[in-house]
């Protein structure tokens, strides 16, 4: 699958606020990241996302994988980001 972006991708989101962030890595070379956003200390309250790279895709951003040490991920310590999120309404109404 070829992705083609356009510049609205590369501008910035209004409403980014504080988030978690944690990755798995498959055997496969796949690379899950783990988004849990709202306070930490409330994780019952936290909305989660979940995006997945290909190792394709994985490779492409971080190298091959003899760059990356040891064996397939059981994850990665949470890690603060900061995530935005800008829905386009107007799509869902199709």
């Amino acid at each position: 699958m070829k992705l083609q972006l356009e510049a609205p991708l590369t501008q910035e989101i209004s409403g980014v606020v504080d988030a978690m962030v944690t990755t798995n890595r498959g055997t496969d070379g796949s690379l899950a990241f783990h988004l849990v956003v709202g306070p930490a200390d409330h994780p019952q309250e936290c909305d989660r996302i979940e995006f997945v790279l290909g190792p394709e895709h994985a490779r492409a951003l971080f190298g091959s994988m003899s760059d990356w040490s040891g064996p397939a991920s059981h994850g990665s310590p949470p890690m603060p980001c900061r995530v935005g999120v800008e829905l386009n309404t107007g799509s869902m109404a199709r």
